[in-house]
């Protein structure tokens, strides 16, 4: 995977953990159909973002995003959402390992609230050169290198699934 494109779908907000991504109250709901139409429904200003397609775009957020609680669900709803990849200043450490663990990319850019991002920007990530390009502004920031592994996690449909290409 060289780069990644898509629209900017910005949450700007530190310190959303995971009842915000996905409220305490749902965790009966195990089906990623709908678990992604109650994702940010707990996060002021954010509650109709579950409703919206969001497919092919990335997600640009603030710092410690997913702090908190091993709700995988806060996890899966992205992924049936069809994110391409989530941008931010940092994550929570579970979370980020969840993300992971399913093939969520988590790219870490601790610049971005530098940086004007819009709603519906073109924007695209170079992996090899850890770059994000707003197209629409014409501007570029670093990104922190993304290790090849978490790639091949990403690439093979998370870590199951890569391990199943192994040979033993």
């Amino acid at each position: 995977m060289k780069s990644i494109q898509g629209k900017a779908t910005c949450v700007l907000v530190d310190d959303i953990d995971t009842d915000q991504i996905f409220h305490a109250s749902l965790l009966t709901i195990h089906d990623p159909e709908k678990i992604k139409h109650h994702i940010f429904g707990n996060l002021k200003n954010h509650e109709k973002f579950g409703s919206m397609d969001h497919e092919g775009q990335i997600l640009i957020v603030g710092k410690n995003f997913g702090k908190g609680s091993t709700r995988q669900q806060a996890v899966t709803g992205f992924l049936a959402h069809k994110i391409e990849a989530i941008i931010g200043e940092s994550f929570g450490p579970i979370y980020y390992g969840n993300a992971l663990n399913v093939g969520l990319l988590l790219i870490e850019a601790p610049d971005i609230r530098k940086f004007n991002f819009d709603n519906g920007d073109d924007i695209e990530i170079l992996i090899e050169e850890s770059l994000l390009i707003n197209l629409t502004k014409n501007f570029e920031i670093t990104i922190k290198k993304v290790p090849q592994p978490l790639l091949d996690i990403r690439e093979a449909g998370g870590l199951l699934e890569l391990g199943k290409t192994w040979n033993t």
